[in-house]
């Protein structure tokens, strides 16, 4: 059996222990990092999200549920963005904002290190970077799709820009994987609605809700080392020196 996990282990609102084929367990481990991180930046900061969508949110979390002053930044007026510009380009001064947010984005830009310090240079001394980035997680354009990158990367990357105090924590392990792996590959062919998948579809679509419980309460229990060789991405929290 696979127990519900204690409210204080999930995000406030979300949707992971449901059936819907469309929302990823990926999806949950970054809106519970948002929901984990984002109360500790101080009320009135300044905020820079960058690729955040105001409109056609995937998620649960939406940042403007906090007392922060958000300048939401994307390449596409589609996603109803406050800046209409390149992650890697920011029309911003040096030291300007208190925490600059990276979700889901990095694997969509070809050369991420220009994105990472981008973000170091218009964050004031002492501001915050928090970035969720994937890993084994299936190939999505959003115009493009670049790249996957392992933790190390992350850290050198990272202190090459100037960061300091970088955590990097994975997201989900083996269980949370497979679990997507599945759950994808029913959402897409539940979304051809051809005849012949019916029969997988179904079985899938009604074992997905149980399939997701067990896979982030099997993921937190001590496994074999060679269960911790797989995630579905990284929460990253770093400092631009004081």
């Amino acid at each position: 059996m696979c127990p519900m996990p204690s409210r204080a282990s999930t995000t406030p609102a979300s949707r992971v222990y449901r059936d819907k084929l469309g929302f990823s367990l990926r999806r949950h481990y970054v809106d519970q990092f948002h929901y984990q991180q984002i109360p500790t930046i101080p009320p009135g900061s300044r905020v820079v999200d960058l690729g955040g969508h105001k409109s056609t949110k995937r998620g649960d979390f939406d940042i403007r549920q906090f007392d922060l002053d958000v300048v939401c930044v994307n390449r596409s007026a589609e996603k109803g963005a406050d800046v209409i510009a390149d992650a890697a380009d920011l029309p911003f001064a040096a030291n300007t904002f208190d925490a600059a947010l990276c979700s889901e984005l990095l694997e969509h830009v070809p050369d991420p290190r220009r994105v990472i310090a981008e973000a170091h240079r218009v964050l004031k001394p002492g501001g915050v970077l928090l970035v969720c980035t994937p890993f084994l997680y299936h190939l999505h354009a959003d115009p493009y799709d670049f790249g996957r990158y392992t933790d190390y990367f992350w850290q050198q990357t990272l202190a090459e820009a100037g960061f300091q105090q970088v955590d990097i924590k994975p997201q989900g392990r083996f269980w949370s994987v497979v679990v997507d792996m599945f759950r994808e590959a029913a959402y897409q062919l539940d979304q051809q609605r051809q005849p012949r998948f019916k029969p997988i579809r179904l079985l899938i679509k009604q074992g997905m809700g149980i399939a997701k419980r067990c896979a982030v309460a099997w993921d937190q229990r001590p496994s074999h080392p060679v269960f911790h060789r797989f995630t579905t991405g990284f929460g990253i929290r770093a400092h631009k020196a004081a």
